[in-house]
């Protein structure tokens, strides 16, 4: 009983050791100005489905800066970020060798939701790496867009504002 509680409280100490940098999984929380990186896969399966990867990121308040950059890649990504008010930022290529970059003026606090597919929507299986970061200056700005369902309610099909990087 005793030897088991030593383990227990070791083993509940380098928990609370190791997660003082960020948290990752659905949700990615990283306090302060430092980097977190996380590693992720986009991946389809024998039916033809294909599975972005998706996850929340934490943004602090609105005006402060996320800058999401993929860093390696095992296909042409694109990211898109989705702020809670529906604000959406997405990028193809701004970092470089096919690579995306958001830095996202944030405009709440909050979770936004952060997702990597392919770019043409294609079923590919890619392992990559990116950094999630909150840098002071936020240059240049990624520009946002507006979720279609709002664009069609202010009378266009498409999304409105400009995509980074081309193909």
């Amino acid at each position: 009983m005793r030897k088991s509680l030593v383990f227990a409280a070791i083993g509940a100490a380098s928990l609370a050791t190791a997660s003082t940098d960020a948290w990752a999984g659905s949700k990615i929380f990283s306090p302060g100005s430092g980097t977190a990186t996380v590693n992720g896969s986009v991946e389809f399966n024998a039916n033809q489905n294909r599975d972005p990867w998706v996850a929340q990121v934490f943004a602090t308040g609105g005006g402060s800066c996320l800058r999401v950059a993929v860093t390696s890649q095992g296909a042409d990504l694109e990211a898109t970020l989705v702020s809670p008010s529906g604000r959406v930022w997405q990028d193809d290529d701004s970092n470089g060798s096919l690579r995306p970059r958001i830095n996202a003026q944030t405009d709440v606090r909050g979770w936004y939701i952060l997702t990597l597919s392919h770019f043409a929507g294609s079923a590919v299986n890619a392992d990559f790496t990116m950094q999630i970061s909150r840098p002071a200056s936020c240059t240049p700005v990624t520009g946002p867009g507006i979720l279609a369902a709002q664009a069609r309610k202010a009378g266009s099909a498409e999304m409105a504002g400009p995509r980074g990087g081309a193909n």
